[in-house]
């Protein structure tokens, strides 16, 4: 028997809301539009991680409201070993921005983890960890920094084998993101990510990251 998705799909109205140019309403516009639907994406990510014996995960949803000032230019959903304060640590994220939808290892640079995934990757075995999971399955690293809005954000290191460099190079640059995953750009993968059963092509991406994800998510 088929499990039912409650996660509905994106359509392409969903992503209008980016592109309101008040911050407030753009804010509003994006929780009212999106949030339910990331909520349902964390109801069926959770289901199928504990059908395979995977629990004590807590999902969050951004408020889009801080820092004072702050310009929302995409929403996500973080599933975290934390009740609170999940930006410290690594976190299984879907991100949705205006192009497109990233599935996701993500850390917050200024996070305590980071430094401590810097540390294993540069003197442990997490880089050769890592590039087992993720070049059979086309994952990439990526590095951003903050942008203006509308873009919010901008790539300074994109690589689907270099994960060290990935790494070094988001402590150069001042990165304030650095993400493991994959990145469905919506002009590509509209009828993938309309589907119910994007929800399973979300689930499986983080069930791959998630051995890593464990090693860095805290007690």
């Amino acid at each position: 028997m088929v499990t039912p998705f409650r996660f509905p799909g994106f359509v392409a109205e969903d992503f209008l809301p980016f592109r309101i140019h008040d911050a407030a309403a753009r804010r509003e516009a994006i929780l009212e539009r999106l949030h339910p639907k990331l909520t349902a994406l964390a109801e069926d990510i959770l289901a199928d991680f504990r059908r395979r014996g995977i629990e004590g995960l807590y999902p969050h949803l951004p408020q889009l409201n801080w820092p004072p000032g702050y310009e929302p230019f995409c929403t996500w959903l973080a599933l975290s070993a934390q009740p609170h304060r999940y930006q410290r640590l690594a976190q299984l994220n879907v991100g949705v921005h205006d192009p497109f939808v990233a599935i996701r290892l993500g850390f917050d640079t200024s996070g305590e983890t980071f430094g401590r995934f810097l540390f294993l990757m540069s003197h442990g075995d997490l880089q050769e960890v890592l590039r087992r999971i993720a070049i059979p399955a086309g994952l990439r690293c990526r590095a951003y920094c903050r942008a203006p809005w509308p873009e919010g954000s901008r790539a300074v290191f994109d690589s689907g084998e270099d994960f060290l460099e990935g790494v070094k190079a988001a402590e150069r640059e001042g990165a304030n993101w650095f993400e493991v995953g994959r990145i469905f750009a919506r002009e590509d993968h509209t009828a993938e990510l309309s589907s119910p059963e994007f929800a399973a092509t979300a689930a499986g991406i983080l069930l791959l990251l998630y051995p890593v994800f464990r090693r860095l998510a805290g007690p």
